[in-house]
C-alpha cells in the first residue's frame, strides 16, 4: 500500500454471501471496511463517514448502483467509485465508468483483479491529492510574489521622492560651499552625498528588477561600436578600481565591433559585471576583452577576475533576485571594499539586459581561482549608415 493511512473503504452489495467476501478479502490487504445491504444505507454512511474508495453493485434494490454513483460524483467527488458488475451486463459497467466510476469488478470475484484495481484506485486518489497541494501551493507562491512585487513598488516609489529632495538640497549645499576654507565640513558633505547616491542606485536597481519583463519594451537599439562602450564604462568605473588599488585591464579590438542593441543596456551589463568583479577581488587583477573572431557572427565580451569564485552548486543560484554568495550574517554594502554586498540584485539585471538583446551569459568559476562571465552578442559588421 502506497499511501502512509489505511484507506477507507465503504462497500455496498445486497448478497450478504458476496458482501462477506469482500470482507475476508479487504480484512487480507489490511483495508478499513464498511458494509451496506443496499445503495440507500450506503448513502447514509457516506454522509456520516469519510470514505476514499465506495465499491457498489450496479444490481440492487431500493437504490442501483448507477444511482449512488451518481449521487457520490455529485455530492463528494473526490470519492473514487467502483462498480461490480457480472459478465453479462459489461456494457453497465461501461456506462458507469463514463459517467465517472474508477473502474469495474467482474463477477465471480477474484481476489488478485479485486487487489490490482483497488491499488489503481489508491495511486490514482494520491496522484489527486499530491496535484491539488502543488496547486495550492503554487497559488500561495503567486500570492507571495504578488505581495512581493506590491512591496517592491511601493517601497520604491515611496524612497524615491525624500531621496530627490535629499539629493537636491545636498547639491546646493556643495555650490554654495565649493569655495569654503573648512575642509572637514566638505569632506562630511561628500561623504553624504555618496550615500544619497548609493541609495539613489540601490532604489534604481530595485526598479529595475521590478520590471525585469518588460525590458525589451523599454529598449531602443541602434548599432554601435562595442568598443566605445567598453572605454565608457572603464572612465566611469576606474576610480573605484584605482581606490582598491586593483589593475583594470581592458583588451578592446584594434576595428570597430558594431552589433544592433540596446547601447544603454548593454553598458549597463559590462559596468555591472566589472563591479561585481571588484566586489569578489580582493587582489590580481580584473579584465574586460572583446573577442571578434567567431564564424557565428557573435561577439564574446568576456569580464574575468582573480577572485573568491563561485562553488558549483551555486553557480545557477548567482542569478537568482537577492542572492548573495557570501554568508548573509556578514553582509555588509560598500562599492568598492573586497565582499561589499549591494542588495542581491546586479547579476539578475545583466541576465535579463543581456537575453533582452538576443544574447547569452555564461559563467565559468574555480572557487579561490576566480570567475569569468562572458556576454555573447549577435553582431553587425556593417558600418553605420550602410
Amino acid at each position: 500500500m502506497e499511501n502512509n493511512h489505511s484507506p477507507k473503504i465503504l462497500l455496498i452489495e445486497d448478497e450478504e454471501d458476496i458482501r462477506q467476501s469482500y470482507v475476508d478479502m479487504l480484512d487480507i490487504f489490511g483495508y478499513d471496511l464498511e458494509t451496506a445491504a443496499n445503495g440507500k444505507e450506503g448513502l447514509d454512511l457516506i454522509k456520516k463517514t469519510p470514505f476514499d474508495i465506495v465499491i457498489t453493485d450496479l444490481n440492487m434494490p431500493v437504490m442501483n448502483g448507477l444511482e449512488v454513483l451518481r449521487w457520490v460524483k455529485k455530492e463528494y467527488p473526490l470519492i473514487e467509485v467502483i462498480v461490480i458488475t457480472g459478465f453479462a451486463t459489461i456494457e453497465n459497467a461501461i456506462s458507469a465508468m463514463k459517467q465517472g466510476a474508477f473502474d469495474y469488478i467482474t463477477k465471480p470475484v477474484s481476489i488478485d483483479h479485486v487487489k490490482i484495481v483497488i491499488t489503481k484506485c489508491l495511486r490514482q486518489i494520491k496522484a489527486k491529492k499530491e496535484n491539488k497541494e502543488l496547486r495550492d501551493l503554487n497559488e500561495k507562491l503567486s500570492e507571495l510574489n504578488e505581495l512581493k512585487n506590491k512591496f517592491i513598488t511601493i517601497t520604491n516609489h515611496e524612497l524615491r521622492t525624500p531621496l530627490a529632495v535629499l539629493k537636491g538640497y545636498i547639491d546646493i549645499l556643495e555650490l554654495d560651499l565649493e569655495d569654503h576654507e573648512n575642509g572637514e565640513i566638505k569632506e562630511y558633505l561628500s561623504i553624504a552625498s555618496n550615500t544619497v547616491n548609493d541609495m539613489i542606485d540601490m532604489i534604481e536597481n530595485i526598479h529595475d528588477l521590478s520590471h525585469l519583463k518588460n525590458l525589451s519594451m523599454q529598449q531602443h537599439k541602434t548599432k554601435f561600436d562595442l568598443n566605445k562602450i567598453i572605454e565608457k564604462v572603464q572612465r566611469e568605473i576606474g576610480i573605484l578600481f584605482e581606490k582598491r588599488n586593483l589593475p583594470l585591464i581592458v583588451n578592446k579590438d584594434h576595428e570597430p565591433v558594431y552589433i544592433n542593441a540596446d547601447a544603454r543596456q548593454i553598458h549597463r551589463a559590462i559596468r555591472e559585471l566589472l563591479h561585481n568583479a571588484l566586489k569578489f577581488t580582493e587582489e590580481g587583477q580584473v579584465s574586460v576583452s572583446i573577442k571578434n573572431v567567431d564564424p557565428k557572427d557573435r561577439v564574446f565580451i568576456s569580464v574575468q577576475d582573480s577572485g573568491i569564485g563561485i562553488p558549483e552548486d551555486k553557480v545557477d543560484l548567482i542569478f537568482e533576485p537577492f542572492y548573495e554568495v557570501q554568508n548573509v550574517m556578514h553582509h555588509f554594502t560598500s562599492k568598492t571594499d573586497f565582499m561589499g554586498g549591494g542588495i542581491g540584485v546586479g547579476l539578475s539585471l545583466v541576465k535579463e539586459l543581456i537575453e533582452s538583446n538576443g544574447g547569452e551569459l555564461a559563467v565559468e568559476s574555480i572557487p579561490g581561482k576566480g570567475s569569468t562571465f562572458t556576454i555573447i552578442l549577435p553582431k553587425n559588421n556593417r558600418q553605420p549608415g550602410n
